[in-house]
């Protein structure tokens, strides 16, 4: 499992080639980084006041909010969290919308709020090119959706559409769109006053810092001082900056995906790969004849049968590998823990990097890194590996 040992000196590469990057992309040259200006000017500074909605969509599941704030109060917060069935990845892009306007719907309808006037934030987690806060259209989908009819078109006005069409939410708005960790970035302000970076690491990943507008190419001109930009630095690694630490799992992986060559960073660390990751490296084992005395399990047949939680599972305990391959040996159950360690920890030292990278952009300022996302809350080593990494990158 050498091949998924990334030395630090290694991962300052790529800090170094990351943050270039990043100042090519705010600058509209070549770069596999999208850098996308949020329109997010100012950030929260405490004095906020009223009651709005808030659609979180951008994976697996999504998210209906209400959020009640008043200066010097914590947030008032309700929710319902909703699982995205697999084949709503697939229907037309109206249908896609019109269900979410549902969900909305179906929340405000338990909460009371049937026909409130009431302003929404939405939260749409994939690469969008905005041009106002409240305005951003589709440049491609990723994490397996692939709805027609959205790509290119403001997702905003696509929402504001569903909602009209529903007499429960035909008075809600949408006054503010924002990438995933854009909103953490701002969230995270309420609760650390040098919040100035948003990570995600949950079914996909990706990033936000607060950069100058001087420095966005795309702002020329711009009066305020300070800007969000969403990175998308799930798409690293496009221009072959990760080859050399690509295996050959990583490989089969990209190839046998909707949008190969793209995303390769995201690839290599978020949940949504992490388990396949895991299944490939085990079949390999299998077949060499090192683990299950050569016999194969016939999960490990079949794609995508381990996600992110499994992975997380078979490193906390023992017991958890013993129930999904009754016939492991101790020595099994230890190789089947060593490669989720050895998957998992490359994963989060990648996403060290990457902090490290924007550590670097901000010119070695000291500042708050919020973070949000299953892998990262919920992992049973990421958290730990990413900061023992970074200490370890003197960042």
């Amino acid at each position: 499992m050498d091949s998924f040992t990334v030395s630090n000196e290694r991962l300052l590469q790529l800090s170094t080639e990351m943050c270039l990057e990043m100042g090519k992309g705010l600058q509209g040259q070549k770069s596999s980084l999208l850098m996308l200006p949020t329109y997010v000017f100012n950030l929260p500074n405490g004095n906020e006041v009223g009651k709005f909605l808030a659609l979180d969509f951008g994976g697996s599941t999504f998210r209906v909010i209400l959020v009640g704030v008043e200066p010097n109060k914590a947030p008032s917060v309700k929710s319902s969290t909703i699982t995205m069935d697999d084949e709503m990845k697939f229907v037309s892009g109206d249908k896609l919308f019109e269900h979410l306007a549902s969900c909305v719907a179906s929340f405000m309808t338990e909460e009371g709020l049937e026909g409130d006037n009431l302003q929404l934030g939405f939260t749409f987690s994939f690469p969008m090119t905005q041009k106002s806060i409240s305005f951003g259209t589709l440049v491609y989908w990723t994490k397996g959706f692939e709805n027609p009819g959205v790509v290119g078109k403001d997702v905003a006005e696509l929402l504001n559409v569903a909602l009209a069409k529903n007499e429960i939410t035909k008075n809600v708005k949408v006054v503010a769109l924002a990438n995933d960790t854009a909103g953490t970035l701002v969230a995270g302000c309420a609760t650390f006053n040098n919040c100035r970076a948003g990570l995600i690491l949950g079914t996909g990943t990706n990033a936000a810092y607060c950069e100058k507008v001087a420095n966005v190419l795309k702002l020329t001109g711009n009066p305020n001082e300070m800007v969000v930009i969403n990175i998308e630095w799930g798409n690293f690694g496009e221009l072959g900056h990760l080859s050399d630490i690509q295996t050959e799992f990583d490989n089969v992986i990209d190839k046998a995906s909707n949008n190969h060559g793209k995303q390769i960073f995201e690839k290599m660390i978020s949940g949504m790969y992490l388990g396949e990751l895991v299944r490939l490296v085990a079949l390999h084992y299998v077949k060499q004849g090192q683990l299950f005395g050569g016999n194969t399990p016939d999960i490990l047949l079949q794609i995508n049968s381990l996600d992110g939680a499994v992975v997380s599972n078979f490193i906390s305990d023992e017991r958890n590998v013993l129930a999904t391959f009754p016939i492991a040996s101790t020595e099994d159950v230890k190789l089947v823990q060593n490669i989720c360690n050895a998957v998992s920890n490359r994963a989060a030292r990648l996403a060290a990097a990457g902090i490290h990278a924007i550590w670097m952009k901000r010119e070695k300022a000291k500042f708050t890194v919020a973070v949000d996302g299953s892998v990262y809350l919920k992992h049973a080593t990421f958290s730990t590996v990413m900061k023992e990494t970074l200490h370890s990158l003197e960042c």
